[in-house]
């Protein structure tokens, strides 16, 4: 008998999309996603500082005491004591989102720019109509604020592992393309409460992708939703319809690309995951470091015998009395804590070490000083750098699709530019050019430049002008500069005009 073959062939999204009810349509859909090693519910109470594992009670529990009582043993006379729950310092330090935030700030610190290209090279000479199909396609981006959605799209995904982005076109009250509408963009992400099926074929690339979601009405009441694109429909299923389960709503709707109008982002790992025993720990620590100091910050006495009087308090050469053979002594540490202190610089190292990421808090910054050169400062923000680079290769990819996408649509439709060939959109490469966030030192640089040119000048006076951050419009700047300038020199001549009339007066004995 013939084995059953354990990995069957993957349909395409159009044979899920054709012939099957929603109900499969969508198991089809979610069965297969590759999971998360680590679930996004845990990921999230290691992002809120107020849900970190220092403050579960059930792995920090309370400090048992025994506290006395105004009653007394009948039979011994002793007090009598009772057990108390005390609770215990916690601090919780919100590092996963400042390690974020960093890895933001540096892949995206500066804009991403886009160039064409031929071959991996810059084109020098793309025709008109490339051009028109760049100057467009800029413009969408610069509609949509890239820049800032940018910066947001890589903190949901560093934060979450995944998000998308879907683009569409506007639409009139008849539901079709409005020639004069923007091109928008909607991050998807699970922030959002966006769960996200993307369908591959069998060689990997994507073909379809789902999207399950959630909307209110104007009830309140929840309703589920779940799309489906391909490269030329969008299916909007809703559950709860009157029919009962999942149903289609309406026919399948043209989205007036003829490429999947998603550019999906994945990786496997939130940024934080491999130092988050450290952070634990460095929680777990300064916690601890904190009920120590609360038993020990402040002079605490051990009294042996009596005591018959106590000095008030701020009093000027205090004298404690009590009675014969009464001893007190003062209970504090014999050296400080110089291990804790020595294991929590240790860990903080670890965790922006393997993280990659910089520490340029203000104390860090305070002990490297304002003597520091460039090239220094270059070396030491080397890993952060690098591996901005390294995240250049996820997003360098995802943003050429981006490029593509939107190209499609503009001549697939014609909004922005009409008359643009497909085949141009085909022929045209767009790569994104990304320059990772380094702090530079101006002067060290331009002492460079002119050393290399034997202090010959390398710029111009007027270029001077325009580089001067305190000078709004450099054209005016330079006419009154040359209308001072002008003025000097009139001043000057009617100076030696006069400083000449004088001496020929002396000539000629006047």
């Amino acid at each position: 008998m013939e084995k059953t073959k354990l990995h069957s062939k993957m349909r395409t999204i159009r044979e899920i999309m054709t012939g099957n009810d929603a109900a499969t349509v969508r198991t089809l859909l979610t069965a297969r996603k590759a999971l998360f090693e680590t679930s996004q519910e845990v990921l999230e109470r290691q992002w809120d500082p107020k849900r970190h594992r220092v403050f579960d009670e059930d792995y920090r529990k309370k400090k048992v005491v025994n506290v006395p009582t105004n009653k007394k043993d009948p039979v011994t006379g002793n007090t009598i004591y009772k057990s108390k729950k005390v609770e215990r310092v916690r601090i919780a330090l919100p590092i996963q989102k400042v390690l974020v935030n960093r890895a933001v700030g540096f892949l995206f610190g500066n804009k991403v720019e886009y160039k064409l290209t031929q071959l991996g090279a810059e084109k020098k000479k793309p025709s008109s109509q490339q051009n028109r199909l760049y100057n467009a396609v800029m413009k969408v981006f610069h509609q949509n604020k890239m820049q800032y959605f940018d910066k947001k799209l890589a903190r949901a995904i560093f934060r979450c592992r995944e998000a998308a982005e879907l683009w569409y076109l506007p639409t009139n009250e008849q539901g079709q393309i409005d020639m004069q509408g923007k091109m928008r963009v909607k991050l998807l992400s699970p922030l959002n409460g966006d769960r996200l099926f993307p369908h591959y074929d069998n060689f990997d690339r994507m073909d379809g992708f789902a999207r399950e979601y959630v909307v209110y009405d104007e009830a309140g009441l929840a309703v589920r939703h779940f799309d489906v694109y391909d490269s030329r429909f969008v299916y909007q299923y809703v559950d709860g319809a009157p029919e009962g389960g999942w149903q289609l709503q309406g026919a399948p709707k043209r989205h007036g690309f003829s490429k999947l109008p998603i550019v999906y982002y994945r990786v496997e790992q939130a940024i934080w995951e491999d130092v988050q025993w450290a952070i634990e720990r460095v929680e777990d620590l300064i916690s601890n470091w904190g009920d120590t100091n609360d038993y020990f910050g402040t002079p605490k006495y051990f009294v042996k015998g009596k005591i018959l009087g106590f000095a008030e308090k701020g009093e000027q050469g205090s004298v404690f009395q009590g009675e014969k053979d009464t001893n007190m002594n003062v209970l504090s540490w014999d050296s400080s804590p110089v291990s804790v202190s020595g294991e929590l610089a240790n860990l903080m190292s670890f965790i922006f070490s393997c993280s990659h990421s910089a520490d340029i808090s203000f104390e860090r910054m305070k002990e490297v000083g304002n003597n520091t050169s460039g090239a220094a400062i270059r070396l030491m923000l080397i890993d952060p750098h690098m591996n901005a680079e390294d995240q250049t290769e996820l997003f360098g990819e995802m943003f050429t699709r981006r490029c593509n996408v939107v190209a499609n649509a503009i001549v697939e439709t014609g909004i922005y530019e009409r008359g643009i060939p497909a085949g141009v959109a085909q022929d045209t490469e767009f790569e994104p050019i990304f320059k990772p966030y380094m702090p530079e030192n101006q002067l060290e640089r331009l002492q460079l430049i002119q050393s290399s040119t034997g202090g010959q000048a390398t710029t111009s006076k007027r270029r001077g002008i325009e580089l001067n951050p305190l000078n709004d419009d450099p054209t005016r700047i330079q006419e009154e500069i040359d209308k001072e300038q002008q003025k000097a020199l009139e001043l000057a001549a009617q100076s030696m005009a006069i400083g000449e009339s004088a001496r020929s007066a002396v000539t000629r004995g006047e």
